[in-house]
């Protein structure tokens, strides 16, 4: 028996260590690895039609319309009301006589309310209709999914231009940065105000992740921001597919059906940004993650797929990296559950030297804290905001943490209903700032 668990915990041990290694390896390449160079001129007859899934925002759906159409005015917006129960249909609606540059598409029970993912199949197929009625060249359109309470910068389009001039292009992803909520930091909002600031760092790295994956053209698509042709959607709807599968992770999984659907297929990173707001509550922060790892596991069919298809090595070593990595995670969670067994049994798994141990957590230390010298530096922040920052990771840690549990219990369950994120009304619209009250923090152009 002794014998038998000491194989076991030697076996997750070594896994664990694994899995470290390839987050390093990930870290490694993100932090050095140079920006791809984009050389295309850039095609100024591409249309846009920004498309926003709405249920029960009505306290952000307003001005998040006005920005589309005053930063885009030559693209359309469509607001897909999902059956919200608030005023969001009456306000767009008021929007849309005045302006004809807006659309509003209304689901109805019992077809409302069954997913993201749905809710923008059906609204696509009504739009790319229009579409061919009107004889528009769906090579030259481009559907741009933006969250309800999603801003996008004056430079989006334009450096979409530029990227999708070129023909394997089916698909992009902006960066996104986190606005904070407003008013002044106090008791009673320290922890939320930590997770906004970890949020917005946690972007900032997958910015760098993102960069990394460009080198194989496999950005990856997550939602807010997320640009698609619209010849591929209507391809995909040809073939009889969807273009958003029914996930609970659908932009990534839209991701990976376009990198199965064609080799050729070009996947690549926006600078220019979108922002949102953040989640400043621990326990409806968790929940979003833990949907969200929820849904990567749902796209583990995937994976033998990727290894069947004529998929570019390295494309395919990425996306398998990350369907993989709840399953991953999952060794953290169960070495630390394991923790009362090996002591109750007198056992441990793989003894490290000590040397090697400290090396590790060096290693892991530092890379937290080049990430957070970055940011500073992009951002500019004060010494005060840096440490606040440095303060804020434990925090978000554990937020993570709580969510890993959650989304392993909603999978085996086979439960797939989730709470929404909420959404606050903003007093006004701030660009990002220094982090004082009521402002984000600066989107920079340092040199990272």
């Amino acid at each position: 028996m002794t014998d038998a668990l000491h194989g076991f915990l030697t076996i997750l041990d070594l896994l664990g260590l694994l899995m470290l290694g390839l987050y390093f390896l990930q870290m490694l390449l993100s932090a050095t690895l140079p920006r791809p160079r984009r050389l295309y001129p850039a095609d100024e007859a591409l249309r846009f039609t920004f498309v926003v899934p709405a249920l029960n925002e009505d306290a952000v759906i307003e001005a998040t319309v006005r920005n589309l159409r005053e930063v885009a005015p030559d693209a359309r917006v469509a607001v897909i009301d999902d059956g919200s129960e608030d005023r969001t249909a009456e306000l767009v609606e008021r929007l849309a006589r005045n302006d004809a540059g807006v659309i509003l598409l209304r689901r109805s029970a019992p077809e409302a309310r069954q997913g993201k993912g749905k809710a923008m199949n059906w609204a696509v197929s009504i739009l790319l209709r229009d579409l061919r009625a009107a004889g528009a060249d769906l090579q030259k359109q481009v559907f741009v999914v933006v969250d309800a309470d999603g801003r996008v910068t004056p430079g989006l389009l334009p450096e979409a231009r530029r990227v999708l001039a070129h023909a394997d292009v089916v698909a992009a992803q902006a960066r996104v940065r986190i606005r904070q909520s407003p008013g002044k930091l106090g008791l009673k909002n320290v922890v939320g105000r930590m997770l906004e600031q970890q949020q917005d760092l946690e972007f900032f790295i997958t910015r760098h992740i993102q960069l990394m994956r460009s080198w194989w053209h496999s950005a990856a698509l997550c939602g807010n921001g997320q640009f698609m042709r619209a010849s591929y959607v209507a391809s995909m709807f040809d073939a009889g597919q969807t273009p958003w599968p029914d996930v609970l992770l659908e932009d990534f999984g839209s991701a990976v059906e376009a990198r199965l659907v064609n080799p050729r297929h070009r996947l690549v990173f926006l600078e220019e940004a979108v922002t949102q707001q953040g989640l400043p509550d621990l326990c409806r922060f968790s929940r979003q993650r833990a949907r969200w790892t929820q849904g990567t596991m749902q796209c583990l069919p995937y994976l033998a797929q990727l290894w069947r298809r004529p998929v570019p090595v390295l494309a395919r070593l990425d996306l398998s990296y990350f369907i993989l990595g709840p399953w991953l995670s999952g060794i953290i969670v169960l070495s630390f559950l394991t923790q009362p067994l090996r002591w109750a049994m007198g056992t441990q798994g793989l003894v490290l030297d000590a040397k090697v141990s400290l090396i590790i957590t060096v290693i892991n230390l530092i890379i937290q804290l080049q990430w957070v010298a970055r940011y500073q530096r992009e951002n500019r922040l004060s010494p005060g905001r840096t440490a606040f920052t440095l303060a804020s990771l434990p925090v978000y840690g554990f937020a993570l943490f709580l969510s890993l549990p959650m989304a392993y219990r909603h999978y085996f369950m086979g439960r797939v209903t989730w709470d929404k994120s909420l959404r606050h009304a903003e007093p006004g619209h701030t660009e990002p700032g220094e982090g004082q009250p009521g402002e984000l923090l600066t989107v920079g152009r340092g040199s990272d």
